[in-house]
């Protein structure tokens, strides 16, 4: 069987399309300026006063900020106060999102939402279609006659087969490990994957799961505006339990991030972007892994929170009877290596269909 045949499976590190990685990326920089204001507004509460809603990104990067020490909060507080002295270099870095206000009592989502995207930036619908079949490529009426070949199964799940810590971090005694994260099915719809504990780590501890243990699973069968091919994505994000409720506060970013992510690609497609399926689905999941990847990187250089980056894999499905390469029921094993407050750990996982 060809290969093109396949279910072709990613860990998803960069966007094949220019023109929706500038969205992606001015979305990044709407949370910048957001985790810029909550570090200035620690020093100075009244010359930049932050929104009451607590929904508003400030504020759910606000509860992220206060679980971190005093003096790096501290140390935050000064580092903003030189970059907002930038100047042009800071105006030209921000675009037209330099004339957000963090002074004003409006938040950074109300400002940006008055902000029109600018016209440069918005592209074609047809873009969507063209950045899906770079990834996952279109399947041909050859392909689908030689999935045929296959029983039909109706699920996919992802498996973890292991995680080793290859050095511990740099908190005081041993590791205490957990594992949680969200999944994106083929119609956008987000569920969060509760965190369980992996268990107590020190360098060259492997915790190994046999069988696999399930993460999260899909129907490939329920109602769905999407046809075949369809694609899921799923973040994991590994955690310290003493790095003060990261789980918790992922979730509220990835919501978040996908609702500016969505948004953003209505207003550069021209219009309302309706059920969140096929290409579109396609877009915004990668478009926000990709968001919440310069975001923690952002949070790390800005107020040294090094933490591990969540991580996105994704797996697209032909066809019910499709199989993963050379005819099997599940893919090949991956490693994902997530690295952060002096730690290395590595998970081993892979993608599963069955009944």
């Amino acid at each position: 069987m060809a290969n093109t045949t396949d279910n072709k499976e990613m860990i998803v590190t960069g966007i094949p399309s220019a023109k929706v990685k500038a969205i992606a990326e001015r979305v990044a920089l709407e949370f910048q300026l957001a985790a810029d204001k909550v570090a200035a507004h620690h020093a100075e509460p009244g010359k930049y006063p932050m929104p009451s809603d607590a929904r508003s990104t400030e504020q759910i990067l606000a509860r992220r900020f206060r679980t971190l020490p005093e003096a790096q909060q501290k140390q935050a507080a000064d580092r903003i106060a030189v970059e907002l002295r930038g100047g042009a270099a800071r105006a030209k870095r921000l675009g037209d999102l330099a004339k957000v206000d963090l002074k004003s009592s409006s938040g950074v989502d109300e400002q940006v939402r008055k902000t029109p995207l600018p016209t440069r930036m918005k592209f074609p619908v047809e873009e969507l279609q063209r950045m899906s079949d770079a990834l996952i490529g279109p399947m041909t009426a050859q392909e689908v006659a030689s999935a045929a070949a296959f029983p039909e199964l109706r699920n996919l799940e992802l498996r973890i087969h292991r995680v080793k810590c290859v050095d511990e971090t740099s908190e005081i005694g041993k590791d205490e490990i957990d594992l949680g994260g969200t999944s994106v099915d083929e119609d956008g719809d987000t569920k969060k994957v509760s965190a369980f504990r992996v268990r107590s780590f020190s360098t060259g501890t492997v915790q190994t799961y046999s069988p696999p243990r399930r993460f999260t699973h899909f129907s490939l069968t329920e109602q769905s505006k999407v046809t075949f091919p369809k694609t899921y994505f799923v973040t994991l994000v590994l955690a310290e339990v003493d790095w003060g409720g990261l789980a918790d506060f992922l979730n509220e970013l990835l919501d978040k991030v996908k609702a500016k992510v969505a948004a953003a690609l209505a207003a550069a497609i021209g219009g309302a972007i309706g059920s969140p399926g096929g290409p579109l689905g396609i877009a915004i999941g990668v478009a926000v892994g990709f968001v919440v990847g310069l975001v923690f990187d952002y949070l790390k250089g800005l107020w040294g929170d090094e933490v591990f980056k969540p991580i996105t894999v994704s797996a697209t499905i032909s066809s019910l009877t499709s199989r993963f390469p050379g005819g099997q029921d599940n893919s090949t094993d991956r490693t994902l290596d997530f690295k952060g407050h002096g730690g290395h750990y590595q998970l081993k996982y892979d993608w599963r269909k069955y009944n």
